[in-house]
């Protein structure tokens, strides 16, 4: 080691933040640094050749000796012992002792290192509160981004989900019936005259009327059915899990009866009405995406002309 280097591990060694000390086996003190000599309220060196027990109150004196050294004999080491050191005035200083033993030069060493017991509980504070920190900004972003995903996939009005989680929605059904042999059904369901309310009594009010649409017809489908608003008045209900299209026509008949009691908007009872088109289909086993995105297209399109073709008949029998 060059005269420089020695110079710059006096100098570590001196000044560091830490307590240090070199002693023998026998506790006796080889050397001890600036920072713990500061501590003892004594001068530089004067601790070198006095023991480590002389440094600590009675009772940390018995502990070190009955509990602490026997460890530091079997295990070569001690981890963050809790004790203090006496100042020139009998003031205590509370410290975090960490000794490990080693040999050098055929001569048993232990170096040992104090930390200021209140920067370490400080300096463990702050890395709590920036842990908490961390994971706070972390559930604050999991938060975010859940709903930043509800809100692409729902409806903002009616808080139902919208078309895009219906076409997500419909074709994972139809992955699901082509492993299952079922069938899976569409609803495709139009509120008429809607835009007899919205002229009359305003935008508002043709915006309740939409809410209260969809509360009632998620009360009238299955659990497993979703209810999605499509556009503007339309509401398009997947029927996934079907057995046979006679349950998708039970469904079919509960959405159209679910808005036969009148309900009042702006303080005017309308009697609301719906127009519902059904579609179902099977789904070949082993049927790839592309055959179910097919699939999907057609019991969109087969849905809705079915719906137009029930408004339709509803005109002729209203005329």
């Amino acid at each position: 080691m060059s005269a420089a280097e020695g110079l710059d591990y006096r100098c570590l060694f001196q000044s560091a933040p830490a307590g240090y000390i070199v002693a023998g086996a026998d506790g006796v003190i080889v050397a001890a640094n600036d920072t713990l000599c500061g501590w003892a309220g004594v001068p530089e060196g004067a601790l070198d050749g006095t023991r480590l027990l002389d440094l600590l109150p009675a009772g940390d004196r018995l502990m070190f000796r009955t509990h602490a050294l026997p460890k530091l004999e079997r295990d070569g080491h001690l981890a963050e012992l809790s004790l203090s050191v006496l100042g020139a005035g009998g003031e205590r200083h509370a410290v975090l002792l960490t000794v490990t033993r080693t040999r050098a030069a055929g001569q048993l060493r232990d170096l040992m290192i104090f930390f200021a017991a209140p920067e370490r509980r400080r300096y463990e504070r702050e890395l709590a509160s920036a842990h908490r920190q961390l994971e706070d900004a972390g559930a604050e972003r999991a938060r975010l981004l859940r709903e930043a995903h509800h809100r692409a996939l729902h409806d903002p009005l009616t808080g139902l989900p919208n078309r895009r989680h219906l076409q997500e929605s419909l074709l994972e059904a139809l992955a699901r019936a082509g492993s299952d042999g079922q069938r899976v059904g569409l609803l495709f369901c139009d509120v008429n005259d809607f835009k007899l309310v919205n002229d009359s009594l305003g935008h508002a009010a043709g915006d309740q009327v939409l809410e209260h649409v969809g509360r009632m017809l998620s009360g009238a489908v299955r659990g497993a059915d979703v209810v999605t608003r499509y556009s503007g008045d339309e509401f398009v209900i997947l029927v996934p899990g079907l057995e046979r299209s006679s349950e998708l026509d039970a469904v079919a008949a509960r959405v159209r009866g679910c808005l036969a009691a009148a309900v009042t908007i702006e303080g005017t009872p309308l009697r609301l009405g719906i127009a519902v088109g059904a579609a179902d289909t099977a789904v070949p086993a082993g049927a790839g995406v592309d055959q179910r995105q097919d699939l999907m297209r057609l019991l969109l399109t087969d849905a809705d002309q079915d719906m137009y073709r029930a408004k339709t008949r509803m005109r002729a029998d209203a005329g």
